[in-house]
């Protein structure tokens, strides 16, 4: 089956971004910032340095943790029938996590998150079937920050079924939050054959790391959930001005993570996430554009050079208050873009305020996009029953395919139809009212919630959640 795909670099200039980088991991290393991290790697041969709690790696150990990685692996969620096999080629979306505000759906006020907020957007990915993956959208920001984490866990368990991609960012939320996700697994042995949640660590640009969220992970090695690693390098801040020196600092961060935590535990997935960006000379403020996009292309080729699922930001464009055609047109390059360079996974929809503001009428329209950028990624099959040469033949000069029974047997296997847009004359949208896109797809959400059945969940499993939120708000909340 033939199916569109973009290419970049050429062979010989991924190699050599590979051999650079061992030379920058070799010469300069990594900062862990953390004593756990620096005792195993110190133990597989590394060169350490304890009181800047950094490391740098020999090319053999790159190449060795390397082998072990692997290329495909299951990310699984508490409905089975929703489970994702990351890396077996198919093209999945994860909602975007991240923003503390909310464009509200009523009012259009930009405003901060709360619980509320959080549930409703967890019963929303879990009616939309365009989102294979919940990253929590929004955080309960009324809360204490040591509280956040759990509660939105909490909130994951009850309202999605989904696969999840979060994990707390102190190291004093993580006992509750792994005693939750235990619970919903039924125990940890089970929680290693079926990995309900995907942690999540954003290693700083250049080369370093939150040491809290290393330790994190450290202490979940002996279950090894997948790893959604993602990099921000900033050109031309956090990293060079050139494009191509951005894209190589991101590969040398990527390899130089990755073989702390193949060397710690042999096989331990990973997703390979980064979000590539430049820093706005003028006014100061992250962009993407595309800059951006070139950069993500030549990373996502490095990923599949080393055979690791990878993902980035679908969109180009996160600068915009408002849905705008500047954000539309600059989010669908970024999507097919990304999409046609056979990428795994890919934050969508976007939010916008740079990553700062959630408007769900926007995930709605984004939905949209999904689709057809699915459409496109698939491609369409050339074999005999499809190329219809007969039916051609038969018709010869007249044109009554749509009378024709291929038309009928085919139609809805080969054209998309618009699932929110109507396609509709201009007196047609003027009788409806002349809606806009922002309408129609409040209209959508607004039938969404309204309609949609939330996850049913065991009374005593929900009880259960309680408590140890219960215990997280005495021990944490001082």
């Amino acid at each position: 089956m033939p199916h569109p795909i973009l290419t970049l670099l050429s062979q010989e200039e991924k190699e050599r971004i590979h051999g650079q980088s061992l030379e920058i991991l070799q010469k300069v290393g990594v900062k862990f910032n953390s004593e756990k991290a620096i005792k195993i790697l110190e133990e597989a041969g590394c060169e350490v340095d304890k009181d800047n709690l950094s490391a740098k790696f020999q090319p053999h150990l790159i190449e060795k943790a390397l082998e072990s990685l692997p290329s495909k692996f299951l990310l699984a969620a508490i409905n089975p029938d929703k489970d994702i096999m990351c890396g077996n080629g198919e093209l999945y979306f994860s909602s975007v996590g991240g923003p503390t505000m909310i464009r509200d759906p009523e009012t259009g006020e930009r405003r901060p998150s709360n619980t509320e907020d959080v549930i409703r957007c967890a019963r929303l990915v879990e009616a939309m079937d365009e989102i294979s993956e919940w990253c929590p959208m929004l955080l309960p920001m009324e809360l204490p920050p040591l509280l956040r984490a759990a509660k939105t866990c909490q909130i994951s368990f009850l309202n999605t079924s989904k696969h999840m991609m979060g994990s707390p960012e102190s190291r004093e939320e993580l006992p509750f939050f792994l005693e939750m996700v235990e619970a919903a697994a039924g125990g940890i042995e089970n929680l290693k054959k079926r990995p309900l949640f995907s942690a999540i660590i954003n290693p700083v640009s250049p080369l370093q790391n939150s040491g809290a969220l290393v330790d994190n992970l450290m202490n979940m090695s002996d279950f090894a959930p997948p790893i959604f690693m993602q990099f921000l390098p900033l050109s031309g801040a956090t990293a060079p001005i050139t494009l191509a020196g951005t894209v190589l600092q991101a590969n040398a961060e990527f390899l130089g993570n990755m073989a702390l935590y193949q060397l710690a535990s042999p096989g331990w997935p990973i997703i390979w996430a980064s979000a590539c960006g430049s820093l706005d000379m003028r006014t100061g403020v992250y962009v993407g554009g595309p800059e951006a996009m070139l950069m993500g292309l030549a990373l996502i080729e490095m990923g599949k050079f080393y055979n690791v699922p990878i993902n980035t930001f679908a969109s180009s464009s996160a600068e915009t208050q408002v849905m705008t055609y500047r954000t539309g047109m600059e989010s669908m390059f970024g999507l097919m873009n990304s999409a046609l360079s056979q990428v795994d996974n890919m934050w969508w929809p976007a939010d916008i305020d740079r990553f700062n503001t959630q408007d769900l009428a926007v995930t709605i329209m984004g939905c949209e996009a999904v689709r057809q950028v699915r459409r496109m990624h698939k491609g369409f099959s050339l074999d005999d029953e499809h190329l219809l040469q007969e039916t051609i033949v038969n018709m010869g000069f007249e044109s009554e395919y749509m009378g024709d029974p291929s038309t009928k047997k085919f139609f809805r296997q080969e054209h998309q139809l618009p699932d929110i847009f109507p396609r509709i004359t201009h007196d047609d949208w003027h009788a409806a009212g002349e809606p806009t896109e922002e309408s129609i797809a409040l209209a959508r959400l607004k039938e969404i919630q309204d309609n949609h059945e939330p996850v049913q969940v065991d009374p005593e499993f929900e009880k259960e959640l309680d408590r140890i939120y219960t215990a997280a708000e005495k021990d944490l909340v001082k």
